[in-house]
């Protein structure tokens, strides 16, 4: 699975790489955005963008979201 680390992204800056990132990933891969909920909610948004979902990786890892298609069995 192909993976994106956001922890040294600035916020202002994220977008894009998002951006980059999806428009060559296959899916499912997974982003990690660290704890912070505005980077969080940045990776939200554009996936929703592009037509995907996201969830948690885990329930105890907060820090890292898969990526999928909106139609897979999640």
């Amino acid at each position: 699975m192909k993976k994106l680390d956001l922890h040294t992204v600035k916020h202002t800056n994220a977008p894009d790489e998002i951006r980059k990132f999806l428009n060559y990933a296959e899916i499912p891969a997974k982003i990690v955005t660290g704890h912070s909920k505005k980077m969080r909610e940045i990776v939200e948004k554009i996936v929703k963008e592009y037509g995907y979902c996201c969830y948690f990786e885990s329930s105890i890892n907060f820090g890292a979201l898969i990526v999928n298609d909106v139609s897979s069995n999640v």
